[in-house]
C-alpha cells in the first residue's frame, strides 16, 4: 500500500510539471507569454549547467545609486538574485563576499563560491536612465548537498533608486 501512495505520488509530480511546461509553450504560441527573453531594458538571462534561466515571471532592481539588487524570477519556479558592490563599467570578481550571486531551483539554493570566483563584467551604465547591463559567468554551490552549477549570462535591466 505505501508503494502505491509513493507511486501515485511520484506520477503526479510528474504529470503536473509536464503540464507547466506545456502550458508555458501553449502560452508563447497564443502572444500570452513572449517566446524571447525579456525586452531591452527588462531582460535577465542565463544559462545554468543545461537548462536555460529566464526572468519571464517578475523583475525588481533596486538600487542606492552606487551598488544594486537585481532579482528576476521566472514562470517555472526558478528565481536569479545578483547583488551588485558597483555600478561603474568594467570586470570584476563574483564571490561570497563581492557582486554575490544566489540561483533558487525548486526551493534549493545555489549561491556564490570564495574558492572559485566568478567574473562580472558591466559593460553600460545610463545614470540618468537607470539602466544597467552586465554579463556573468560563475560556479554556483548548494551547501547543503556541495552540488554545484556552472552559470553564464547576461542582464540589462531599469533599475530603480531607493535609500
Amino acid at each position: 500500500m505505501r508503494h502505491t501512495n509513493l507511486l501515485l505520488l511520484l506520477m503526479t509530480i510528474a504529470t503536473l510539471s509536464a503540464c507547466v511546461k506545456a502550458g508555458k509553450e501553449v502560452a508563447e504560441e497564443l502572444g500570452i507569454v513572449p517566446s524571447s527573453c525579456g525586452t531591452d531594458g527588462a531582460r535577465i538571462e542565463a544559462q545554468v549547467d543545461d537548462a536555460s534561466f529566464c526572468a519571464d515571471g517578475q523583475i525588481v532592481a533596486l538600487s542606492d545609486g552606487h551598488t544594486a539588487t537585481i532579482t528576476g524570477l521566472g514562470l517555472l519556479g526558478s528565481s536569479l538574485s545578483l547583488e551588485l558592490d558597483t555600478l561603474e563599467a568594467g570586470t570584476y570578481p563574483i564571490n561570497e563576499a563581492r557582486n554575490a550571486i544566489m540561483y533558487m531551483s525548486l526551493g534549493t539554493p545555489y549561491t556564490s563560491m570564495a574558492d572559485q570566483p566568478g567574473t562580472l563584467t558591466i559593460s553600460g551604465h545610463d545614470v540618468e536612465g537607470h539602466r544597467l547591463k552586465a554579463h556573468f559567468e560563475a560556479t554556483l554551490r548548494n551547501e547543503m548537498s556541495g552540488g554545484t552549477k556552472a552559470i553564464s549570462g547576461s542582464v540589462d535591466v531599469t533599475y530603480t533608486i531607493g535609500e
